[in-house]
């Protein structure tokens, strides 16, 4: 048996990580979870929406599916108070990703049956989530506020070898790096400058770089050629969800959160308390993190057959939320799901 930590998240995330669940034990019957509560439903509640002992339990357990927490806008600082001192989060999601040491988050980028306008998108979202613009420090004085962007060299160092790794694993021959060095003469200039050394030990891949504002007009026009896309934490951030759109939904999209010890794999949308309880959720994306996480522990068949299984039910029409012009609940999505994992499964038995 294999335990893995669940995170149910704030407004939709218990809706859409019991329907994860219902479909990764068909998958993988071998997997037991652990609930741990973070956000809203830790025991502390907003005073202390990251605890200790879950962020221990998380690094026992080294994987984990996380469902969106909310992130109240202009409130959503998160304080960690520690032996050294305090720590200070914009967010509780950046807080998530800190605390357990995770710099890289990957999301797949690649078009599904009869969803979106084009059929031909593949290409992969590597963001750099350790630092940035999303680094919290912030300074506001009367009318006047600032941000610190921070960018260094050993980060930089270690998600550029991350992405070209990644790129040898999965097949692609190319990595695409956004940025605006162009103004950002030093921040960004400092993350090519550390990209295009990296490169030299990868010759048998090619870099190219974009500036970010056009790699935005490609992805919207699905002019992305199949590659790794390597972006900063507040470009990609943005971008990522952007391409999500362009596949056909924000619902759709999954992602992974990579660090030396621990991954948390997680859907790229928020918690949308608005549909909350309601089961207009689109759980797909979560499913597909759920897939990830089957692959990053080393169960490529059981990743093949969920993600299978969500194009089967998609082609079929029962998976298709109102966010995709269909009338499917939630839950609705969950049983197409698994009903299709259950019938390769069968499949691959007879064969």
């Amino acid at each position: 048996m294999t335990t893995v930590g669940i995170i149910p998240g704030d407004g939709i995330g218990p809706e859409i990580t019991a329907a994860t669940v219902q479909v990764l034990s068909a998958a993988a019957p071998y997997l037991t979870y652990e609930y741990i509560e973070i956000g809203h439903l830790a025991p502390g509640g907003a005073t202390d929406p990251l605890p200790d002992e879950a962020v221990a339990r998380l690094k026992r357990l080294g994987a984990a599916i996380k469902a969106p927490l909310e992130a109240p806008r202009q409130t959503g600082r998160v304080v960690k108070v520690t032996d050294d001192g305090l720590r200070v989060y914009p967010s509780i999601n950046n807080a998530v990703r800190q605390e357990l040491e995770l710099f890289a988050n990957v999301r797949p980028i690649q078009s599904l049956p009869g969803i979106g306008e084009r059929d031909d998108v593949d290409f992969l979202i590597v963001r750099e989530v350790s630092e940035g613009a999303y680094s919290g420090i912030e300074y506001r004085f009367g009318d006047v506020a600032q941000a610190v962007k921070v960018v260094t060299r050993q980060a930089w160092e270690r998600v550029a070898h991350f992405s070209f790794r990644l790129a040898a694993e999965r097949g692609y021959d190319t990595v695409l790096f956004g940025h605006k060095a162009n103004v950002l003469n030093l921040t960004d200039g400092l993350e090519l400058e550390v990209v295009r050394e990296v490169a030299m030990e990868y010759p048998e891949f090619e870099l190219r770089d974009m500036m970010v504002d056009a790699l935005g007009q490609a992805i919207v026009r699905g002019d992305v050629p199949r590659s790794v896309v390597l972006l900063d934490n507040q470009y990609g951030d943005i971008l990522s969800d952007v391409a999500a759109g362009v596949i056909g939904s924000i619902g759709l999209g999954p992602g992974g959160n990579y660090g030396e010890h621990v991954a948390v794999f997680e859907a790229c949308h928020g918690a949308a308390p608005d549909i909350a309880g309601t089961g207009r959720a689109n759980p797909v994306g979560l499913i597909l993190s759920g897939a990830m996480m089957l692959r990053h522990l080393g169960d490529d068949a059981a990743a093949r057959a969920v993600e299978a299984a969500v194009r089967t039910a998609l082609r079929d029409g029962g998976a298709r939320t109102p966010d995709l012009g269909g009338t499917a609940t939630t839950a609705q999505v969950a049983d197409a799901v698994e009903q299709a994992v259950r019938a390769t499964s069968r499949e691959g038995a007879r064969a």
